[in-house]
């Protein structure tokens, strides 16, 4: 070996290695490499866009887990005199984290007893047989289900119940494919082509020349190969689309509800805090985000599940598929999965109960448009969280099973069947909760719940360290903009960044610049705030950008290009709806069109005037 090729062997190992340790020496670089900028600057906002810029790199590029990087605040803030640390640490306990966890728990019930499983199989065996439909079926109890249960988990039932489907497509539409490997490498009866081609003709083989029937032979092997490689390019393109489909409805069904998705309740607890400062009630409420974020989500879900049909379908998007003798063995495989069921438990029926009576409270506390069961108590005193918190304690105290004098006949006579999930939960001596501790300590995404606390500390940290005001100074520019451009520019950079960050991370770090980016240019902080929260749950691009995605990819069904050719029609669209539902709906709902008077003294700006118009009317030159 000459000297030059030992000395490129020693870089190629060395570099390896470094990579290896990549994770440890950006942990070690990245704080050394930003310590001039508090050292040097010697300012509050210096200090604070020290720990924002740190927080960030190590939020985007988690080299370490995205909950220890949400503690940072906790030393970080105090030892450099920025907050104490009493002050950080109230941020973790906040109500909007509460109102995250105690909705988390109530997902988890969920989980346990396999309801969500029901009711997507139920769904499924609902719609026609077509692929159109089977398609919606699909993604209608992804997107259900994704507004009250974690999206991850959503996806993550679903793909077995996709994979299952495909199994049938397969069988019942591509027998051929299937049977090619016992008839011949290339699984062609020659002869049997051949009679069959000069039979369609009206031609007899033996009345051929040799020539011709060679020449029909090599017609007929190329047909039947040209088919057969149609129908699996057909097949491939439906795993695709139907891969896909989970991922879209799961990521726009959290948009839905308030605690749908991080980023939603990230906004609320990020407006409550803005708000209380001033002495003002928002009044965004678990009741009425439903205004705006069904709506929202229900177009998006739409918008997907039409732009899914016309990729795969082409120019049969406006056609009736007819093949139903094919696509009913795929209906009839659901039916039985369905069956397989059985009747409903005992813990199924407590937690469908529960989670009922859950919505029911969260809807009716504060209805804004008629008085709701909150004002029975003292003004600011019951949240969403109360209810949140209420059912999920009570699920440690229901049984999981009927007490031994209720049971059934079947429950209490061992030698008689009894599904899976019963056995599971009907033990036979002593008394079994709905919900344990341990079961909820493994379930819970804590690391997301510290990502929200330590979102709201950074977002404290940024305020009082004057970060906020310098950088909603630098983008006192855009002051030249209509009010709705400014939402679209914003919801689009975002839309972009969450397809490679956590999008818990991205609206953690946005959110305050929106914030006071619009008390600078006196438009209503909500108006910038919820497009920057909303977009930051669109990510359709990549696999890194959330999780469903992550879990599809892992499929084997897609690949990267597959994400990006299909999902950049989805994600430049679903920007433009939530800009137009935020500059319309959002506005009427939620009283965005004025600038509230508490807010005027927060900065001395040359901007005039406290109107924002409508999306569709003209605009003067200041707002």
């Amino acid at each position: 070996m000459s000297h030059g090729t030992r000395i490129s062997a020693r870089f190629r190992s060395c570099c390896r290695s470094l990579y290896r340790w990549k994770d440890p020496l950006i942990v070690v670089l990245i704080p050394l490499l930003l310590l001039p900028l508090p050292l040097v600057v010697e300012s509050k906002v210096a200090k604070g866009a020290y720990v924002v810029i740190l927080m960030g790199t190590f939020w985007v590029l988690e080299v370490i887990p995205i909950a220890v990087t949400s503690l940072i605040p906790i030393f970080l803030f105090p030892v450099l005199g920025i907050m104490s640390a009493r002050e950080v640490c109230f941020n973790y306990a906040e109500d909007t984290v509460m109102l995250f966890l105690g909705s988390l728990i109530v997902a988890v019930a969920v989980e346990k007893c396999n309801l969500h499983r029901r009711i997507a199989l139920r769904a499924l065996t609902l719609v026609g047989p077509e692929p159109r439909w089977l398609l919606f079926g699909i993604m209608f109890p992804c997107w259900f289900l994704s507004m009250w249960m974690s999206n991850t988990a959503t996806a993550a039932m679903m793909l077995p119940i996709l994979n299952a489907i495909l199994k049938q497509i397969r069988d019942v539409t591509l027998p051929d494919i299937e049977e090619a490997h016992h008839s011949g490498e290339d699984g062609i009866d020659d002869d049997n082509d051949v009679d069959i081609a000069a039979a369609l003709s009206g031609i007899s083989m033996e009345r051929l020349p040799l020539k011709s029937k060679a020449r029909i032979q090599t017609e007929t092997i190329g047909y039947t190969l040209k088919t057969r490689a149609e129908k699996e390019r057909d097949f491939h393109e439906l795993t695709k689309i139907f891969a896909l489909s989970i991922s879209y409805a799961a990521n726009a069904g959290g948009v839905a509800t308030l605690t749908g998705t991080p980023p939603n309740i990230i906004l609320k607890g990020h407006i409550d805090k803005l708000y209380r400062r001033y002495d003002l009630d928002p009044g965004l409420t678990f009741a009425n985000w439903l205004i705006f974020g069904l709506p929202t989500s229900l177009c998006v879900f739409l918008m997907t599940w039409l732009w899914l049909q016309l990729w795969y379908l082409r120019k049969r998007f406006l056609c009736c598929i007819k093949d139903k003798r094919s696509w009913d063995a795929v209906k009839i495989h659901l039916r039985m999965e369905y069956t397989s069921l059985g009747s409903m438990t005992f813990s199924e029926v407590v937690v469908a109960v529960c989670f009922i009576l859950l919505g029911v409270l969260w809807i009716t506390r504060d209805p804004q448009f008629i008085h709701g069961w909150g004002v029975l108590f003292p003004k600011g005193f019951v949240k969403d969280s109360t209810p949140a918190i209420f059912i999920s304690a009570i699920m440690f105290v229901l049984p999981a099973y009927p007490p031994r004098c209720c049971r059934a006949k079947h429950d209490k006579d061992p030698k008689l069947p009894v599904t899976a999930t019963e056995t599971k939960l009907l033990p036979h001596k002593g008394f079994t909760p709905l919900l344990t501790w341990k079961t909820v300590n493994e379930e819970i995404a804590w690391d997301v719940v510290l990502l929200m606390g330590g979102g709201f500390a950074m977002s404290d940290g940024c305020t009082k360290s004057g970060l906020s005001d310098w950088i909603g100074t630098k983008l006192e520019v855009l002051g030249s903009l209509s009010p709705w451009v400014i939402s679209f520019i914003l919801a689009l950079v975002v839309a972009a960044v969450t397809n490679i960050t956590s999008n818990s991370a991205t609206a953690t770090i946005f959110l305050p610049i929106a914030a006071d980016l619009a008390l600078r240019l006196q438009i209503n902080p909500m108006y910038l705030m919820i497009p920057v929260a909303v977009s930051a749950s669109f990510a359709y691009l990549l696999p890194v950008g959330t999780p469903p995605n992550a879990i599809v990819f892992s499929s084997g069904y897609l690949q990267t290009r597959d994400m990006l050719k299909i999902g950049i029609v989805v994600n430049v669209l679903a920007v433009l709806i939530l800009v137009f539902m935020s500059c319309t709906l959002a506005v009427a709902a939620y009283g965005l069109n004025s600038f509230p008077l508490a807010f005027q003294g927060h900065t001395n700006t040359t901007l005039n005037g406290t109107t924002i118009l409508p999306i569709i009317s003209l605009r003067n030159s200041s707002i």
